[in-house]
C-alpha cells in the first residue's frame, strides 16, 4: 500500500507542475539546503529571459531571482512549514515590480523544497483600479489573504465570499462558471443570515440571459444594476431569473483564462454607500480566483480519473477497494450484477453496441437502488453497497431489481449477500456476492449451451454422420455375444424427455416405436403398423406435410440412406412443437429395395435451439437453412421484423400479456404465410422470415411485407394493444456479397433498428444509405445515453404558447423537449424510443418537469397567472420515484402546483388505471391539475370526462380538421365544448394552423387555443419576452 501511495504522489507531483507551468503567477521550486532552482513556471522563465528549463535548473535561486551573491538576509527558508503559508510583499530587484509573495513547503524523495508563487501587485489589471484609497487597499489585502489561506482551493474560495458579503453588507456574494457555450452555474455562494439560498435553482441559466454582460467582461469591465426595475423591459429573461431571488441590485465582474470570460464573480444588493469600492475590487478579485479555479479543476480531475469510471459516471474499482476493510456500520448489503452475454454482444455487434449496453444497466441499476453506492467493479460488472439497511428493506431493493430487468428484458446475473456479524469485511462481502452472481452466471450459460470452449448444439449437429454399413464392429459383436435387442433400446429411450426412438421394416411397414413417443403422440401401442402415414396427420400443416413426403420419396427415388428434416407436429395435448427428425434407411445390395428404416425424433425445445415462448427456431437454426440455400445455389429474400412497444405492454399489462402477444402473432404467421416463408426468433422482440425462392420469384417484396405487416396489426388490434406502428421491417436478399449467415443477420437487427425510427416508410432495404443510417443511428444512441448520463446535455426545452380563445392572448404554454445531436435538432420521434428502450426515460422525463417548475417560476416575475403543461407517459407512470421528485422540485422553486399541469393521453387512462388513480391523486394533494390530451381520438373519451378530475381538456387536432368540413360536425364539436363546460372543465383546441379554422373553431365556445397560426415552439428567451411584451401591454 505504501508504495502505491507513493507512486501517487509521484504522479500528483508532475500534473502539479503541468498546472503551474501555465498559471498567470510567477512560481518557482528550489531546493531548501542547497538553494539550487528545480522548476521555474513560464511566466517567471519569460519574465527572466530564460528559453528551457536547463537554463538555470541547477543555479542558484538567490542568484537568478534577487541578483546576489549569496543567500538573501531576508529568506523564509528556516520558517517554512509543511502545509502552511507565509505570506508577505516585496519589491524585486531584478524585475522591478512590488509582489504578493506567498512561501510554501514540500517533502519530495526524502528532500525538502521550497515553493514560492509571486502576484504582481503593479499588473495593469489592478493599477487601473483606485484601490489605493486607504480603505480600499486594506479590503484587497485582507480579501487576498482569505484567498490564499489555504494549500486546497474550496477553503479560500468560501472565505473570500464571506469576507466579501460581510464587507459590504450584501445577501449573496457567489461565483458563476460557463459550463458550456450555452449554459452557466452558480458555483459557490454565501448567504448572510435569513437569506434563502439560491444556488440550487441556479444550476442551468441559460448564457442568453445574460449574453449582454459579456462584452463589459471582455472590457475587463465590471456589472452594475443599481435598480432591478431598470432592466425590466429591456432584458426579460434576466430580469426573469433574478427578480425571484429577491435582488434589487447587484454587481459583477469577470473571471477571466487566458483572456477568455469563463465565469463572474457577483454580490446581491450591497449597501449602496460602498458601491463605489465594490466595483474596482470584483475587478481585481477576480483576476486572482482564477488560480484558485485552475487548482480546483486540478485535483477534481485527479480525483475523477483515480475513482470514477469515465464511460458510466460510476464509481469505479479503485473507489471500491478504498473502502476494504472494517466498516463503521451496523450492517451491510452488498449486490454483484454481471451483464451476462456482454462479449458475445461486443463479437455480434460490435463495441459500440456493448457500451451502450453497459449504460444501459448501469442507469437501470442507477435508477431502481436508491441511497446506495454504485461501483463499476470490472468490465461486465457492477457492484452496490448498503450502509445501514434493515435486512428486509435490502431485500425488496434486490427484488425491485430483478423485476425491473424482467421489464426491461435486460440479462445480468445477481449475487447477494447481506450481514450484521461485527466485524463487518467490506471485501469478504462482495467475495460472497461475487461466488452467488458467478453461479447463476453459469446457470445461464449452460442454458443457452455458450460456456467458453464448448461446441454449440448447431455446431455439433453439422458434424459428418457416417454411412449405414452393412457389416461392422456392431455386427462382429453380436456375432460373439449375447444381446438382447428388447432391453438395449429402451436403455436408449429410457427417462428422455427430449428425444423419440423409432426404427421398422419398410417391406412390411410396421414400427416400433419408444415409450416416450407412443405417449406423447397418443399411439395405441409399440408397434405400429403404417407409421409413416399416421406420422404424417400428426404434422401440423398441409405444407409440412408435403415437405415430408418429398423427403421421404426423394430418399427412395434417389437411393439415399439419410433422412434429416425439421417442422412442426401437434402431440396428444394439441400442442405444436418444432422437431427434428433423423433415419437412416438400408437398403439391399443392389439398392433396389429399402429394407429397414430407424432413427430418432428430437425435440427442438431448448431455448438455445427453440424459443420457448414462441415456438419458433432460434437463429442458429436459420445460420444452417442460409448456408444450406447458398450451397444449392438459391436466392431468397430475409426479412427481419420488430413487434413495437412490447416495452409498454410489458410496463402496464405485465410481462405474460407480452408473451401471449408475439405467441398469437407467431401462430397466426405459421397458420397463414408457412407455407412462403420460414419463421425464426431473433433478439429481444426481433423476427425473421426466410421467404421460399419460389415465392420470392413470384411475389414483390411490398406484397410479402405487407402480408406480414397486415397480420401483426390484426393480433395487436385482437389484444386490445393501440400503437399506431405495430412492425418494422428491414429486407435482405442472400446470398449478399461475401456474408456469413451471421452477418447478413447482424446486418439485418441493424436494418429493423433503422425501420423503426423511418416510420415513413414501408420497410428499409439494404443499400449504402441504410449502412450509413446504420451507422449513423449507433452514434446517434451512444452519443443519447452519454447526454443523459452527463446532466441532460445538448438537451433543453421549447415551450409551444396556449391562447385565451377571447383574445389571442398568450396565457400558458406546453413544454417539448427537444436534443441535438451534430449540430442538429433531431425528432422526438427518433430520440424518444431510444430513450425508453434504453431505461433513460424516467431521467429525461425528471428533467423536463424540473425546468418546467423553473422556467414556470421566473415566468411568474412577469404574470403570476402563468402556467405550463409537461407530458406524462406510460413509463413514467410506473416511475415510483417520481412523484417524490415533483414534490421536491415544486419546493425547491417555491413554486405552487397549480402552476403545472401534468398532459395525459387516453392511453395513459386505458393501460395503468391503478397507477393513473394513484398519480392523479398526488397530483391534486400537490395542487396540480390534469389535463387530457388528445381528447376525441377514441371512443371511450366521453367516458374519460367522468372517470378521472382532469381540469383541461385537449381537443385532438383531428377534430379540427373535421370541423371545417360541414355544419354537422361543426355542431358535434360544440356539443363536446358544452359537455365539457357542463362537467366543469376548460377546453383547449389543438392544432388550428390557418385563419379559416380559427375564425370557425372561435365559434365552438372552446376556452382555449394551441396552434401554428398563433405560435409555434418556441425557444425560452423568446417566451421570456412574449409574456414581458403581454403584461407590457395589459398595464
Amino acid at each position: 500500500m505504501h508504495v502505491r501511495i507513493e507512486k501517487m504522489r509521484c504522479l500528483s507531483m508532475d500534473n502539479i507542475w503541468e498546472f503551474f507551468e501555465d498559471l498567470d503567477e510567477m512560481v518557482y521550486v528550489s531546493d531548501v539546503q542547497t538553494y539550487e532552482l528545480v522548476f521555474m513556471n513560464r511566466h517567471l522563465r519569460n519574465a527572466l529571459g530564460y528559453t528551457s528549463h536547463s537554463d538555470y535548473v541547477g543555479q542558484p535561486c538567490y542568484a537568478v531571482l534577487q541578483g546576489r551573491g549569496s543567500p538573501c538576509d531576508f529568506c523564509t527558508n528556516q520558517n517554512l512549514e509543511v502545509g502552511k503559508f507565509l505570506s508577505w510583499t516585496h519589491k524585486n530587484p531584478v524585475l522591478g515590480k512590488r509582489f504578493l509573495v506567498k512561501d510554501g513547503s514540500f517533502f519530495h524523495n526524502g528532500r525538502q523544497y521550497r515553493m514560492e508563487i509571486a502576484i504582481d501587485v503593479d499588473a495593469d489589471v489592478v493599477c487601473r483600479t483606485p484601490y489605493y484609497y486607504a480603505r480600499s487597499e486594506t479590503i484587497l489585502n485582507e480579501c487576498l489573504q482569505q484567498i490564499f489561506s489555504s494549500a486546497t482551493p474550496e477553503g479560500p474560495i468560501h472565505n473570500m465570499l464571506s469576507y466579501l458579503g460581510t464587507t459590504f453588507s450584501c445577501d449573496r456574494a457567489y461565483i458563476f462558471e460557463q459550463q458550456d457555450e450555452f449554459v452557466v452555474k452558480n458555483t459557490y455562494e454565501w448567504c448572510a443570515e435569513n437569506v434563502s439560498p439560491q444556488k440550487a435553482v441556479l444550476q442551468s441559466v441559460p448564457l442568453s440571459a445574460i449574453d449582454w454582460w459579456m462584452p463589459p467582461f471582455e472590457r475587463n469591465e465590471v456589472i452594475v444594476i443599481d435598480q432591478l426595475e431598470e432592466i425590466r423591459a429591456k432584458h426579460p429573461e434576466a430580469y426573469a431569473i433574478l427578480k425571484p431571488q429577491d435582488i434589487t441590485s447587484l454587481a459583477a465582474g469577470p473571471i477571466k483564462v487566458d483572456g477568455q470570460v469563463i465565469g463572474f464573480l457577483g454580490v446581491d444588493n450591497p449597501n449602496e454607500q460602498m458601491m463605489s469600492l465594490v466595483t474596482p475590487l470584483l475587478n481585481v478579485i477576480g483576476y486572482f480566483t482564477t488560480s484558485l479555479l485552475k487548482r480546483r479543476d486540478l485535483l477534481r480531475r485527479l480525483h475523477e480519473l483515480s475513482y470514477y469510471d469515465q464511460m458510466t459516471g460510476a464509481l469505479n474499482r479503485n473507489a471500491l477497494v478504498e473502502r476494504y476493510g472494517t466498516l463503521n456500520a451496523q450492517s451491510i448489503g452488498v449486490l454483484n450484477c454481471d451483464i451476462t452475454g456482454l462479449k458475445r454482444i461486443n463479437d455480434a455487434q460490435g463495441h459500440e453496441a456493448g457500451d451502450r449496453l453497459i449504460c444501459r444497466c448501469y442507469n437501470l441499476i442507477r435508477d431502481t437502488l436508491r441511497d446506495c453506492m454504485i461501483f463499476r467493479s470490472g468490465g461486465d460488472e457492477f457492484t452496490v453497497v448498503y450502509s445501514n439497511c434493515p435486512e428486509d428493506v435490502f431485500h425488496d431493493h434486490v427484488s425491485a431489481l430483478q423485476n425491473q430487468l424482467r421489464n426491461h428484458q435486460l440479462s445480468l446475473s445477481v449475487g447477494y449477500v447481506w450481514s450484521d456479524q461485527q466485524p463487518l469485511m467490506l471485501e469478504k462481502l462482495v467475495s460472497q456476492a461475487g461466488q452467488a452472481m458467478y453461479q447463476n452466471k453459469r446457470a445461464y450459460y449452460d442454458k443457452n449451451h455458450a460456456l467458453p470452449g464448448a461446441k454449440h448444439r448447431d455446431q455439433l449437429s453439422d458434424l459428418p454422420t457416417p454411412a449405414f454399413r452393412s457389416d461392422g464392429p456392431f455386427q462382429d459383436f453380436l456375432n460373439i455375444a449375447y444381446c438382447d435387442t428388447e432391453a438395449l433400446f429402451q436403455s436408449i429411450a429410457q427417462d428422455n424427455a427430449s428425444s423419440y426412438f423409432y426404427f421398422g421394416d419398410m417391406q412390411r411397414d410396421i414400427f416400433y416405436i419408444s415409450d416416450n413417443m407412443r405417449d406423447d403422440f397418443g399411439f395405441q401401442d409399440n408397434v405400429v403398423p403404417g407409421l409413416l402415414k399416421l406420422w404424417a396427420k400428426r404434422i401440423s400443416t398441409p405444407e409440412f406435410q408435403d415437405l415430408f413426403w418429398q423427403d421421404i420419396s426423394g430418399m427412395l427415388r434417389e437411393k439415399r440412406t439419410l433422412h434429416d428434416l425439421s417442422y412442426r407436429v401437434r402431440d396428444i395435448h394439441g400442442n405444436n412443437q418444432w422437431i427434428r427428425c433423423y433415419g437412416m434407411l438400408k437398403w439391399d445390395q443392389e439398392k433396389t429395395t429399402p429394407l429397414f428404416f430407424s432413427g430418432r425424433v428430437t425435440h427442438q425445445d431448448v431455448s438455445f435451439v427453440i424459443d420457448p415462448i414462441s415456438n419458433l427456431p432460434r437463429e442458429h437454426t436459420a445460420y444452417r437453412h442460409l448456408a444450406d440455400q447458398n450451397t444449392n445455389g438459391e436466392k431468397s429474400l430475409v426479412i427481419g421484423f420488430s413487434l413495437n412497444g412490447i416495452t409498454e405492454v410489458n410496463s402496464t399489462k405485465g410481462r405474460s400479456y407480452g408473451d401471449r402477444l408475439l405467441k398469437k402473432v407467431v401462430d397466426s404467421l405459421m397458420e397463414n404465410l408457412s407455407w412462403k416463408m420460414y419463421f425464426y426468433r431473433l433478439e429481444g422482440m426481433r423476427c425473421m422470415a426466410i421467404v421460399h425462392p419460389i415465392v420470392f420469384q413470384s411475389e414483390t417484396k411490398e406484397s410479402l411485407v405487407e402480408q406480414l405487416r397486415s397480420i401483426i396489426r390484426d393480433c395487436y388490434e385482437s389484444m386490445g394493444i393501440s400503437i399506431q406502428n405495430t412492425c418494422s421491417f428491414g429486407l435482405m436478399e442472400y446470398p449478399c456479397h461475401d456474408f456469413t449467415p451471421e452477418d447478413l443477420v447482424d446486418n439485418l437487427i441493424s436494418l429493423i433498428r433503422v425501420a423503426r425510427q423511418e416510420v415513413k416508410d414501408q420497410y428499409v432495404e439494404y443499400s449504402a444509405q441504410s449502412i450509413q443510417q446504420i451507422k449513423q443511428m449507433s452514434n446517434m444512441a451512444l452519443a443519447l445515453c452519454q447526454d443523459v448520463t452527463h446532466g441532460m446535455q445538448h438537451f433543453r426545452i421549447v415551450i409551444q404558447p396556449v391562447v385565451a380563445a377571447g383574445d389571442g392572448t398568450a396565457i400558458g404554454g406546453e413544454v417539448l423537449l427537444r436534443w441535438t445531436f451534430e449540430g442538429r435538432d433531431v425528432s422526438p420521434g427518433i430520440f424518444i424510443p431510444i430513450l425508453e428502450k434504453e431505461n433513460m426515460i424516467h431521467l429525461a422525463g425528471r428533467w423536463v418537469f424540473e425546468q418546467a417548475a423553473c422556467t414556470c417560476a421566473r415566468l411568474h416575475a412577469y404574470d403570476p397567472a402563468f402556467y405550463l403543461t409537461f407530458n406524462v407517459s406510460l413509463l413514467q407512470l410506473s416511475d415510483s420515484g417520481f412523484l417524490p421528485f415533483m414534490r421536491d422540485v415544486l419546493e425547491k422553486y417555491q413554486l405552487a402546483g397549480s402552476s403545472l399541469v401534468a398532459e395525459l393521453t387516453e392511453s395513459c387512462l386505458d393501460e395503468q388505471p391503478k397507477k393513473l388513480e394513484e398519480f392523479v391523486a398526488e397530483c391534486q394533494k400537490m395542487g396540480l391539475y390534469i389535463a387530457l390530451d388528445d381528447f376525441g381520438s377514441g371512443y371511450s373519451s366521453l367516458r374519460m370526462l367522468l372517470q378521472y378530475p382532469s381540469s383541461i381538456i385537449k381537443l385532438d387536432k383531428s377534430l379540427v380538421q373535421e370541423v371545417t368540413e360541414s355544419d354537422e360536425k361543426m355542431n358535434f364539436i360544440r356539443s363536446i365544448v358544452y359537455a365539457c363546460h357542463q362537467f366543469g372543465k376548460a377546453v383547449c383546441m389543438e392544432g388550428v394552423e390557418d385563419a379559416d379554422q380559427n375564425s370557425i373553431i372561435l365559434d365552438t365556445g372552446c376556452d382555449m387555443i394551441q396552434g401554428y397560426y398563433y405560435y409555434r415552439p418556441m425557444e425560452v428567451h423568446d417566451v421570456y419576452q412574449l409574456v414581458s411584451e403581454s403584461h407590457q401591454n395589459i398595464e
